[in-house]
């Protein structure tokens, strides 16, 4: 559903696995500026930012013209010190982003691309992010009748591209290829 080729499912929520792409982010880049929508979801937001302010992480939020990210906010916000992007798509409210313009923004200045998902039934509709070229997609599997347990009911998904899963919040669990097979 994503277009990633790898994932993890074991965070705790979609704020938590958003708030674990931030500190991706800042490890794949080595920069230290999160510009984030303010149509993203405020708990994920929230967690996010309290991620940010605990690693030392500058966080600028983009406004928003007509329900979507501002486009041009957005080109000003983002500059060589930009570690990530994060965009809600459906955004919090209900209105579908530009991800082809956001993502040629984010890669101009070899930013990380991460697009939020917090209804992943979404995506049996919309073109998936990998579609718009995201690095990193995060998302809640509780829509997907996860029963009540121990953790609670909800499931964090953090999808990416191969290149950065050692990047990956967790364990990787996968086939290897060794000199038999």
């Amino acid at each position: 559903l994503t277009g990633m080729q790898a994932s993890n499912a074991s965070n705790y929520d979609g704020a938590e696995a958003c708030a674990q792409s931030v500190l991706m982010c800042k490890n794949i880049t080595r920069r230290k500026k999160m510009v984030v929508s303010q149509a993203l979801n405020p708990q994920y937001k929230a967690v996010a930012k309290t991620y940010a302010d605990v690693n030392g992480i500058e966080f600028v939020e983009v406004n928003c013209e007509n329900g979507v990210t501002s486009i041009n906010e957005l080109k000003k916000a983002v500059d060589e010190n930009t570690a990530g992007v994060i965009v809600q798509s459906p955004n919090f409210f209900g209105c579908i982003e530009d991800l082809s313009a956001i993502e040629k923004i984010v890669h101009e200045k070899k930013s990380v691309f991460v697009v939020a998902v917090t209804e992943m039934l979404s995506l049996g509709l919309l073109k998936s992010p990998g579609e718009f070229n995201a690095d990193i997609v995060v998302s809640d599997g509780q829509s997907f009748g996860i029963p009540t347990s121990f953790g609670g009911p909800h499931v964090g998904v953090l999808a990416t591209k191969m290149e950065y899963v050692r990047h990956l919040p967790g364990r990787i669990v996968g086939l290897t290829t060794d000199t038999r097979n």
